[in-house]
């Protein structure tokens, strides 16, 4: 006869086959950091694990039917809404993160060094690690050899060129880091063996970045990971935790063969073979091979790159290392559209995006006074004059939309562009249950502006035109928060008096007019358009032609219907 479990039994077996299966990881975690201050390294922190955290936004969220609180004040709900609503703003350009690059790390595990074929190979290493300035011991062995000959002259050698020219971008500050934390500057041949100095590399295992941290060794060391930022890809933090990692792992074996091969396959297995083998050395750990493959080649490898790191012309490299990326990092606590930031300080947003490696999103992260975007030197004070102190409604493309009588969430969507599952999502609703009437829907507009729009244009969309009139609203006080007069309110959407209705859909800046520059169109509303394709057929925005188009209501579009829009003379 089977017993039945109690739910709090069932729960404790699952946490607890949940804690096993953390344990079995093979391969080690990785790295930590703080904000680095380019004068003098932050100070030590003292290491403890870090429990894993939860992602911000779950796979899918429970299902609660939540509308926006009609209090002039945010409630916590409220605010929890506008946060799920950034999220989906950021994630609308396409892809749900930046696209990866392939560690090279992975290659170790396929390397079968053989016996090294050139005789005079040895005699030559020798004597350039006696001309150069080395502070980690190289011991010229034969495995060490067979590397240094396979990354020569054999398939490995691509890989190192493109690996020596990119690590001119990151060099100055690694060796800052390196020497700030009192480890051999050697180990920055470490960073080549696991990225090649990419930012963005991911390896099989899951370890990212520059050093290649797993997520819980990245946590140990205070590198912060969830839905918006990952910074095991933050080239300055990555590099300090790694520092202090390898400091550690030297701290622990006091040999740095030990260190680096524990930073590959993690502390314990090592020391599991360590008391397994009786053996004293790395190499004869190697030897036994008590350690996984990808760690026997790992040691030498790296020996192998700093031998011909120091001395590529010798070796038949011809390098040309990149400009060293220089940098100032801002704090910004609000979530602000990358776009609009590159605007403001007139640097492409492709080259903001690839300093900002460790940003995840579109959108910086909100509420997050932690949160540093990198940007070129020399941009900070532009940034703190354009953008710091830029109101919330100017820094996000996201309008509000009130439900009506008869909308149903299917319908809102396609008039916006947007999925179902999508706005669901961002207003934590139960797509099962009928919406309410007054009921605000929050619409992300940050990546649906046309792909054709300029920057000038996504910081016009970024202003809201429209509010939606919640209990307590008096003129006098949307005034107040738009930053306009009551006089112009009661002009722009035709009122008699000062009487509101909850739900009313008010005009809170000057509707476009048409200029000289510009004439009349008449759209007729073919079958299967939203607003968003009309807008961007024409080039202009979704608050554009609703403000042009006022006194109608553009709830659900019907084939036939007339909207006027105004479209360069030109065109």
């Amino acid at each position: 006869m089977i017993r039945r479990r109690k739910g709090w039994q069932r729960f404790l077996l699952l946490a607890l086959g949940v804690f096993v299966v953390a344990g079995a990881c093979t391969r080690a975690p990785r790295g930590q950091a703080r904000t680095v201050a380019p004068s003098a390294p932050p100070p030590r922190v003292v290491r403890k694990p870090v429990e894993p955290q939860p992602s911000p936004v779950p796979a899918s969220l429970p299902p609660e039917k939540s509308g926006l609180s009609d209090d002039v004040g945010a409630t916590p709900a409220e605010e929890r809404l506008r946060m799920l609503a950034l999220e989906l703003a950021a994630n609308r350009d396409g892809s749900t993160e930046p696209p990866v690059d392939r560690a090279v790390i992975d290659d170790l595990r396929g390397i079968e060094p053989a016996v090294p074929s050139d005789p005079k190979l040895k005699e030559s290493a020798q004597k350039d690690v006696r001309e150069a300035v080395h502070d980690l011991p190289i011991e010229l062995n034969n495995r060490v050899l067979a590397l240094l000959e396979y990354y020569q002259n054999g398939r490995g050698r691509s890989t190192i060129a493109v690996g020596l020219e990119r690590a001119g971008r990151y060099r100055p500050m690694i060796e800052r880091i390196l020497a700030e934390e009192e480890v051999p500057l050697d180990l920055i041949y470490l960073c080549q063996a696991e990225s090649a100095f990419l930012p963005r590399a991911l390896s099989r295992a899951k370890a990212k970045g520059l050093w290649q941290f797993i997520s819980s060794r990245g946590k140990e060391y205070g590198l912060r990971q969830n839905w918006w930022i990952d910074e095991r890809s933050d080239p300055e933090k990555s590099t300090r935790a790694a520092a202090r990692h390898l400091k550690d792992l030297y701290e622990q074996f006091g040999d740095w063969y030990l260190a680096m091969a524990a930073y590959n396959a993690g502390p314990a297995r090592v020391t599991r073979a360590l008391n397994r083998t009786g053996a004293k050395t790395f190499w004869a750990l190697a030897d036994k091979r008590a350690l996984p493959r990808e760690t026997i080649n790992y040691v030498p490898t790296v020996l192998a790159l700093a031998i011909i790191g120091k001395n590529p012309e010798k070796y038949g490299f011809t390098i040309t290392p990149a400009a060293p990326v220089e940098t100032e990092r801002v704090f910004v606590d609000k979530a602000t559209d990358l776009r609009v930031i590159a605007d403001a300080i007139g640097v492409p947003v492709d080259e903001l995006r690839d300093l900002n490696s460790h940003l995840l999103r579109w959108t910086t992260p909100p509420d997050d006074p932690e949160f540093e975007l990198i940007l070129p030197k020399g941009k900070q004070d532009l940034f703190e004059q354009e953008v710091a102190s830029l109101p919330e409604n100017r820094r996000l493309l996201f309008r509000e939309h009130p439900v009506r009588r008869g909308e149903t969430l299917s319908a809102i969507a396609r008039k916006y562009g947007a999925s179902v599952s999508d706005l669901a999502r961002a207003n934590k609703l139960n797509v099962r249950k009928p919406l309410q009437i007054g009921q605000t829907l929050l619409i992300p507009l940050s990546g649906v502006a046309p792909a054709t729009a300029t920057p000038k244009t996504i910081l016009a969309a970024a202003r809201p035109s429209t509010y939606t009139v919640r209990r307590g609203d008096t003129l006098t006080k949307i005034a107040d928060r738009f930053d306009v007069t009551v006089n112009n309110l009661k002009r722009w959407n035709n009122l008699t008096s000062a009487h509101l209705v909850v739900g009313q859909q008010l005009l809170v800046s000057a509707p476009p007019m048409a200029s000289l520059d510009q004439r009349k169109v008449l759209h007729e509303v073919r079958r299967g358009e939203t607003l968003f394709k009309i807008a961007s057929a024409y080039k202009t925005t979704v608050d554009a032609i609703l403000s042009w188009n006022n006194e109608n209501d553009l709830t659900i579009l019907r084939p036939g219907e007339q909207l006027t829009i105004f479209v360069s003379a030109e065109d």
